[in-house]
């Protein structure tokens, strides 16, 4: 049975008038970029649905259904303490508090340090 070798890349280019063809670079851009950024694989699937016409016409009907499966960034993780209540916090309530203040307000202007003239010593 022969086929024309470039039957698929032609059909994909007819596809809605080339918008499948559109759709599918623009995916497969936006999805180099996400797998790069995320270090994780990503998925586009094409799926063409091919149904004949009624009667003998020889005209065929071609739906295209394109799916996109993007890689997924990591969630983040909180830290948090239960307490004897069975409440949680951020905070460890067997461990005590540092004393921190703003010292942002309390800046003193630079003060010069002198250091007594001391010849270099020959070792």
């Amino acid at each position: 049975m022969a086929y024309r070798q470039d039957l698929f890349l032609e059909t994909i280019k007819q596809l809605r008038s080339g918008k499948t063809q559109d759709e599918l670079s623009e995916y497969v851009n936006q999805l180099v970029q996400d797998c790069r950024a995320t270090g994780k694989m990503g998925t586009i699937t094409l799926q063409i649905k091919i149904k004949p016409d009624t009667g003998d016409t020889g005209q065929y009907f071609l739906e295209d259904k394109i799916t996109v499966k993007k890689p997924a960034f990591e969630r983040g993780k909180t830290l948090m303490f239960g307490t004897p209540e069975g409440n949680l916090q951020r905070t460890d309530p067997n461990q005590g508090e540092l004393p921190l203040r703003d010292v942002s307000s309390e800046q003193q202007a630079p003060r010069e340090v002198t250091q007594p003239d001391v010849p270099a010593r020959s070792v």
